[in-house]
């Protein structure tokens, strides 16, 4: 199931076993300097099997794959908001282009042999 949203908070929900979303979940930590994001691994909700998806979902809307990078970079703010200039690209290519980085992520950045542990300040981040 989807974790509760703590009020005026963002969660992420990502593929704990995947070296660059976790490195992508670390940067996004140290870029929030709101501290407006909250963080699941996927292999900790019993809703999603699909780990080939990043879930951003706030108390109004959830969003999926790239969209939800698009919305994580409109959240962080600043040159952050530079990833929007993918919206000028159709949402099937931006969803192709996702898709094909989710597919060679492992070989390009590799698998952890067990799901993220984030560091005991992190922790306070993770539902």
């Amino acid at each position: 199931m989807i974790a509760p949203v703590p009020k005026g908070k963002i969660l992420v929900q990502f593929d704990g076993m995947c070296i660059l979303c976790s490195r992508a979940v670390q940067f996004i930590m140290k870029a929030d300097r709101k501290k407006k994001f909250v963080f699941q691994p996927l292999q900790h909700s019993d809703e999603n099997q699909d780990f080939e998806t990043i879930i951003v979902t706030n108390d109004q809307s959830t969003v999926k794959y790239f969209d939800a990078i698009l919305k994580i970079g409109k959240e962080l703010g600043g040159i952050y908001r530079a990833i929007a200039v993918f919206r000028l690209l159709p949402g099937s290519w931006r969803h192709s282009l996702y898709l094909w980085i989710t597919r060679n992520r492992f070989r390009w950045f590799g698998k952890r042999d067990s799901c993220y542990l984030p560091s005991a300040e992190e922790k306070k981040r993770f539902i």
